[in-house]
């Protein structure tokens, strides 16, 4: 799917890749308390990705606050993962020790998921929030901030 419409939420139909998580905690090879959160996580932003972004290419006004809420559930649903995975990952720091633990995130090919596909979400998704912010501005008459939407 192309990435237009806001800059993000189009990109990130992979998301739903997700039950990736959910199937390896199925098969015994990821903790529940970072494979579910996880998992539901992803797969809730992906599925959603092509429904806020026609939401938005279609009536972009309306939906800026949609678009805005699903930017801010990424961005939270990629902390609560990163939090999870790192408190289930095998270290002299793993304040919660759980069999099995998330040491498969930490080598090829899952720790492409944390060091490569998180940074760079972050930042798309921080990027459609500043878009968005600018759009507001603009419609606004650029005259200073523009106002929050109740």
């Amino acid at each position: 799917m192309p990435c237009r419409s806001n800059g993000s939420s189009a990109c990130k139909l992979y998301r739903a890749l997700g039950v990736i998580f959910l199937i390896l905690y199925a098969t015994g090879e990821l903790p529940r308390l970072f494979a579910w959160p996880a998992g539901v996580g992803d797969i809730a932003v992906g599925l959603l990705a092509p429904v806020v972004a026609l939401a938005y290419t279609w009536a972009p006004r309306d939906a800026a606050g949609l678009v805005r809420a699903w930017n801010v559930f990424s961005i939270l649903d990629l902390v609560v993962a990163v939090t999870t995975g790192f408190l289930t990952a095998p270290s002299l720091l793993q304040p919660i020790e759980v069999q099995p633990n998330s040491e498969m995130m930490s080598v090829l090919p899952m720790v492409l998921i944390p060091v490569y596909l998180v940074p760079l979400s972050i930042p798309l998704h921080l990027a459609s929030l500043a878009k968005l912010q600018r759009v507001a501005v603009q419609a606004a008459g650029g005259k200073g901030v523009a106002r929050a939407s109740a």
